[in-house]
């Protein structure tokens, strides 16, 4: 019977321990000058650590070290969790200050970041050139251990950006009008490029962004930017104006794919169910527009011809099919 306890207790220890991660990022300071920043999300919880300073967050499950205080590396981080998803960032700290716009000081630094998961070294990280104030290097779930990379520069980091496209063809949409209201309803104007690209300087608070442009349906969105002053990215997927029914699914980069699924009254007679691996022809036309499985989306359906009756729309968290109590379709 001792044994057995003694068994079940080391069991337990170990899945207390299963989930910490140390994250060490080293750079050259005679080239270059950056700064390390986590922010991290559990369940509705959020909370950020930025490398320069020791501080702790989500309830001690995020912490930084501190930097110098390591004689292996510069900056230290340690992420104690079961569960959330953590988003690694270099920074320019004189950036930051307003001090500095060079935006090759990041990669000048040469920055190498190691994540280490029980001690034991699962990836190095070093960062590629590039120019920019801001870089997003990856992203952890905590729950399966899955490291992300998504090496990005952003030329800097209180912004909001992103891109609109056509929610039939993904094609992007340029010269569409976009309004930025923040919650003293003061304004901010501008239009998209030739790649439908747009960009705008936020503080820190919420946003109403508007998308109009003749020919398709209106748009809104909603943005917050959080203490983490981090680059805010999303896509906006205009309809052009129909007279039929259409439903387009946007997300962000996680999970990478959603499906969505349509049931409902076929024209013809009987009931229809639609979905990627199910593409039929109602009526001569494939209500399933467009499949998208790299994220962001659009996934759009369109009902082209409607007929009486209910119709029952659905989405389903293909990325994390094999997880029957995953909840990462609400992250």
């Amino acid at each position: 019977m001792k044994s057995v306890i003694i068994i079940i207790s080391l069991f337990t220890i170990c899945l207390l321990w299963a989930n910490e991660y140390q994250i060490n990022l080293s750079w050259d300071e005679f080239e270059g000058e950056c700064n390390g920043f986590i922010s991290g999300t559990i369940g509705e919880d959020y909370g950020n650590v930025n490398g320069v300073s020791s501080e702790t967050s989500l309830n001690n499950k995020l912490i930084s070290v501190g930097e110098g205080k390591s004689a292996d590396t510069q900056q230290s981080f340690i992420i104690n969790s079961n569960e959330g998803f953590f988003t690694f960032w270099l920074k320019d700290k004189f950036a930051d200050q307003d001090m500095n716009n060079d935006p090759t000081l990041i990669a000048r630094a040469k920055p190498i970041i190691t994540i280490s998961r029980n001690h034991l070294l699962v990836e190095q990280i070093k960062i590629p050139k590039g120019n920019g104030l801001t870089c997003k290097v990856f992203t952890i779930d905590a729950a399966t251990g899955e490291i992300d990379k998504e090496i990005r520069y952003f030329p800097k980091s209180r912004i909001i950006l992103g891109k609109v496209v056509n929610a039939v063809d993904a094609k992007p949409i340029k010269n569409v009008k976009i309004t930025l209201t923040d919650y003293l309803k003061e304004r901010k104007f501008s239009t998209t490029d030739e790649s439908g690209a747009f960009i705008f300087n936020a503080d820190i608070g919420k946003y109403k962004i508007n998308f109009s442009k003749d020919g398709f349906i209106s748009t809104n969105v909603s943005v917050r930017m959080g203490a983490d002053e981090t680059p805010r990215e999303l896509i906006s997927a205009m309809s052009p104006e129909i007279t039929k029914f259409r439903i387009v699914l946007t997300w962000g980069s996680r999970p990478r794919d959603l499906d969505a699924h349509l049931r409902g009254p076929n024209p013809e007679g009987g009931n229809f169910h639609i979905w990627y691996r199910h593409k039929i022809l109602i009526a001569g036309k494939d209500f399933l527009d467009r499949d998208d499985t790299s994220s962001y989306g659009p996934e759009t359906i369109t009902i082209y011809k409607p007929a009486i009756g209910d119709y029952y729309y659905s989405i389903h968290d293909y990325s994390n099919r094999k997880q029957k109590r995953s909840s990462k379709l609400s992250f």
